[in-house]
């Protein structure tokens, strides 16, 4: 095998190894990011299910990815020309899954596209139902990102409400200016950039692993073809 086709071949084993990482660091970040229990509730309370469904594309995607790795490593370094077709075909597929899973993510937990109006009504539904639950729960998210209130602290004079004590920084007892759904926009928008950045990163390593796949195919195919025209050639001269 000549020096070139050794590299087209580590660097095709080399990348699926490099998307496999990336695809199990995915996985384990969105199941993270689902069962996390302050954030599982806020989604829950504020029927933000479209977070959900973002996450579940994404770790379908990194499930793929391990399978797509595997084949494609040992497709690569065995010659395989079936692994290698698999690896590309679904690569080609997990590409699709990457971005539509990220955009979800991008297109509604990013600043500009957030609707900041419907998760304020949400919020003080929540708030105003004064059960332990939401109680839980908005001490919960105070506690994490400092906030009060919806839009801002003088939400619970607008509700004959008075300011709780989670309201106030601990330390040096001012109330939070901020509102909560402002600040949990920030919160979410950070751990959705992670996720999907991760995922538009593995998604142009991928284009770059289809031509690499591919091209090492057809010199496979290429060596193939030669040794047996070599080998016609030898039992016709004989």
């Amino acid at each position: 095998m000549a020096f070139s086709d050794t590299c087209l071949m580590f660097s095709v084993a080399i990348m699926n190894l490099i998307c496999g990482v990336l695809g199990a660091l995915m996985f384990c970040l969105a199941i993270w990011m689902r069962l996390e229990t302050g954030v599982r509730d806020w989604v829950r309370e504020l029927e933000m299910f479209q977070y959900w469904n973002g996450l579940y594309i994404l770790m379908a995607a990194g499930a793929i990815i391990l399978i797509i790795a595997f084949c494609g490593c040992c497709g690569a370094l065995t010659n395989n020309i079936l692994l290698l077709i698999i690896n590309g075909s679904l690569t080609m597929f997990s590409f699709v899954f990457l971005l539509f899973g990220a955009s979800i993510l991008l297109a509604n937990w990013s600043s500009p596209s957030f609707d900041y109006d419907h998760y304020r009504a949400q919020f003080s539904i929540v708030l105003n139902r004064k059960d332990a639950i939401s109680d839980n729960f908005i001490i919960w998210l105070i506690y994490v990102v400092g906030c009060c209130g919806s839009r801002s602290y003088m939400d619970y004079g607008k509700s004959n409400l008075p300011i709780p004590d989670s309201c106030r920084d601990a330390i040096s007892g001012n109330v939070y200016h901020e509102g909560c759904v402002e600040k949990f926009s920030i919160f979410i928008e950070k751990r959705a950039g992670w996720i999907a950045g991760i995922a538009i990163f593995v998604a142009v390593l991928q284009l770059l692993l289809i031509c690499f796949t591919f091209a090492y195919i057809r010199t496979i195919r290429y060596h193939d073809d030669s040794g047996r025209k070599q080998r016609y050639e030898g039992v016709a001269q004989s």
